[in-house]
């Protein structure tokens, strides 16, 4: 993935740690000549440290204020596979786009099958009538990253004609 966006000019902007699965791709971004943007809070400097991260840094106040930061620099949202903190951005992105906070595309790449479970909840809220029918029409889920790039490409050209 991490060379795929950087091959496509395609910025990656992210939470700003230089541990665990976005890490990784910030290093692979960077190792490939791409643009990173990492976006980490005061909190995490301590955990994450700063001299490890790769590309642009910027530190947040808080979390609320990292989560403004990074939508405001971002085109798209892409849900890689994660924990908690992964569902709770990723829940509230799709909350933005339900009450029209946000029309940014939302993407997930779903290697493995890891968010087959979250699809299952999110078609039950549907069906049990707890969400609108349109919920399953805001995002995209991708079995990998050759099929979700050109998606992704496609999402970049039309909203920056937009």
């Amino acid at each position: 993935l991490g060379e795929q966006l950087a091959k496509n000019e395609i910025k990656l902007i992210y939470g700003g740690g230089s541990l665990g699965l976005m890490g990784e791709l910030s290093k692979s971004v960077h190792r490939n000549k791409g643009e990173v943007l990492g976006v980490i809070p005061k909190n995490l400097l301590k955990i994450e440290g700063i001299n490890k991260n790769h590309g642009e840094i910027i530190i947040a106040d808080d979390m609320h204020k990292r989560k403004k930061t990074m939508y405001d620099n971002s085109d798209a949202f892409l849900c890689l596979p994660g924990g908690i903190g992964t569902l709770e951005e990723i829940s509230e992105a799709i909350t933005w786009f339900q009450l029209k906070i946000s029309r940014k595309p939302i993407f997930f790449l779903n290697i493995n099958g890891y968010w087959d479970n979250f699809r299952i909840l999110l078609e039950q809220f549907v069906s049990l009538e707890f969400s609108n029918k349109d919920l399953l029409s805001y995002f995209v889920f991708f079995e990998s990253v050759e099929t979700l790039v050109p998606s992704l490409l496609t999402s970049l050209e039309i909203d920056s004609k937009e």
